[in-house]
């Protein structure tokens, strides 16, 4: 079976899968051998369907569905505006869709759309349907939603980002599976109800999130009613209300069910407040409650100034609470927004990143920018990484001119990408292990084989490569979570330049360019119209690994076996998708090569 098809489902009891995949089809698979394909969508099949007789569902990136039959398409239902997440039957009626556009579509199998479900407030990811005939629906607003005769008639608040997957049980109840790595179960069922300790504990965490103001802005805090309000029964499901309580803006939500109104967050940011507060013996324009996933202990304070560089607020807060550079950007997002438009005070100084020590990642090849020193800044910073100046340096003088025209193109010669800091390296991907779970962590022994790896690749010339720690790197590669992989994708990259054959025998299936791509998160990338900053730095060091294999002419054969795949991994939208420079580098290699 492909290592690149990535949606899955069992047909029927005949044990016949259909796969859907990223090349743009899905793939029927009989005893384990392939069939036929299903060819017509033009981006990424997200979503497979099994139906009776052979019929087949798809969803795709190109925000079709489409009924396949025997292999040829018979039907395309168009209505969603955004990539079809997925699929699920409702019996007696047809089917039903869910898509990143926010909505939930109900279908008829003769290709009439009966009804948009509006509800959701950001992507919805997967739907379910309960014998009831109930919907059920999740997605990145941090709800599960329950909808019949057309309207949501509960909401399952998540105390997590994003609500990933849902699944009905044979009994109706509904599984959850959330990105705080954390599968929940609801039943309606008293027989089935957790522990009194255990529901406290969730309605702890729902209570205690943090709802920037940014999502309620233009609120006067003086005109909001007070906890009296909650005395009066709400209209409908998931009616929401703020109440001023005490000076704090708390969020409510009306639960249909239980005919309570069920607080879902505090809102942070001081709505119209203009008074400073008090925060260690200091006062700030602003004190945020930032909800990172603390459990019960509660949120961790975020101070800040108008007249502060929201860069320098961001690291000093990740540096007080021990936590990772990586977020910086997400933090110096979260100040921007919630400071609702108000000017930031001018820096007199360049960035100036107080993360020198070897636990700081940043991807390598960026380019040096005033206030930073010259020379090589590398992803891991300490020895050769960047360090911001105290003041900008005096401009140096100009290099005298040279009356030789530098020849660019063509090219005569690979381009390798191999500078690193590798005793860097070395420390993050010890303290990451550290931080995973028991089943997939390095074993001491383990350890020391990647150790002899990493000693290796100091100096590949005067060695011989330790293909335990190889193969210890691939499978980590696949197994270690996306937010803690970078490090073990730059000694990828590194391996597939000095040790390309050992590299790809290495390989499932000797199946290169779908390894690299599903480990690094190319193909996730791919059906996003934006990143993240661990999609983005992932994605960069995947084209880099590619990028090297070209040096070699083993790693050229390899790749040319799968020379579409390499051609359907650089069809991106490069410029409006990626914001990195060294992303941008890695991929114009990639494509020069």
């Amino acid at each position: 079976m492909s290592l690149s098809h990535q949606a899955l489902q069992s047909v029927s009891p005949n044990g016949d899968i259909v796969s859907g995949s990223w090349d743009n089809t899905a793939i029927v698979w009989k005893n384990y051998q392939q069939a036929y394909s299903l060819t017509g969508h033009t981006q990424t099949v997200w979503a497979v369907l099994p139906l009776e007789d052979d019929l087949i569902l798809t969803g795709s990136a190109d925000k079709s569905i489409r009924l396949w039959k025997d292999g040829k398409q018979i039907k395309t239902f168009n209505g969603h505006t955004d990539v079809v997440r997925d699929l699920a039957i409702l019996p007696g009626v047809g089917f039903v869709s869910c898509a990143n556009d926010a909505t939930v579509r109900i279908w008829s199998m003769e290709g009439e759309c009966l009804q948009v479900l509006y509800g959701h407030t950001s992507y919805v990811y997967s739907v379910a349907v309960l014998s009831t005939g109930e919907i059920v629906s999740s997605g990145e607003d941090r709800t599960v939603r329950i909808w019949q005769d057309n309207e949501c008639i509960q909401t399952l608040q998540q105390p997590c980002v994003s609500a990933w997957t849902v699944a009905a049980l044979n009994n109706d109840d509904i599984v959850v599976g959330g990105s705080d790595a954390l599968v929940r179960v609801y039943t309606r069922s008293p027989e089935r109800f957790a522990d009194p300790e255990d529901i406290k504990l969730l309605d702890d965490l729902l209570a205690n999130q943090a709802i920037p103001s940014a999502q309620v802005s233009g609120i006067d805090m003086s005109s909001l009613p007070g906890p009296e309000a909650l005395e009066k029964p709400g209209t409908k499901e998931s009616q929401n209300i703020m109440v001023n309580i005490n000076g704090v803006v708390e969020a409510y939500q009306w639960d249909s069910a239980s005919s309570t109104w069920i607080k879902h967050g505090t809102v942070v940011g001081g709505i119209g407040s203009g008074q400073k507060q008090m925060y260690q013996g200091r006062e700030y324009d602003f004190v945020f409650d930032v909800d990172i996933g603390a459990g019960p202990e509660g949120s961790l304070k975020l101070p800040y100034n108008l007249n502060q560089n929201s860069y320098e607020a961001a690291q000093k807060f990740l540096l007080d609470n021990e936590l990772s550079p990586m977020y910086v950007d997400q933090i110096v997002d979260f100040i921007t927004k919630n400071t609702q438009g108000q000017s930031l005070g001018e820096t007199t100084s360049q960035y100036q990143d107080p993360f020198t020590g070897s636990s700081r990642y940043t991807p390598s090849g960026a380019t040096s920018s005033p206030g930073f020193s010259s020379g090589y800044m590398d992803p891991f910073t300490g020895a050769g990484g960047y360090h911001g100046g105290a003041t900008p340096a005096a401009p140096a003088k100009p290099a005298p001119q040279s009356t030789h025209t530098k020849k660019v193109l063509p090219l005569v010669s690979y381009l390798s990408l191999r500078q690193t800091n590798l005793e860097a390296l070395a420390g993050k991907l010890k303290a990451l292990n550290d931080e995973q779970l028991p089943d997939i962590q390095f074993t001491p022994e383990e350890w020391t084989m990647m150790q002899r790896l990493v000693d290796y690749l100091q100096e590949p010339s005067t060695g011989s490569l330790p293909e335990d720690g190889l193969l210890l790197l691939v499978k980590a590669c696949q197994t270690w979570a996306a937010a803690t992989r970078f490090p073990l994708l730059d000694l990828l990259r590194l391996v597939a330049l000095y040790a390309t054959e050992a590299f790809l025998s290495a390989i499932p299936n000797s199946k290169v360019v779908d390894f690299v791509a599903i480990s690094s998160g190319i193909l996730d990338a791919a059906i996003h119209t934006q990143v993240d900053k661990t999609m983005e730095t992932n994605s960069m060091l995947g084209y880099r690994a590619l990028a090297n294999l070209f040096n070699h002419d083993a790693g050229r054969k390899a790749i040319a076996t799968q020379l579409p795949q390499l051609l359907s991994a650089l069809q991106t939208d490069v410029v409006l998708k990626y914001k990195g420079k060294a992303t941008k580098l890695a991929i114009s290699t990639l494509s020069l090569k």
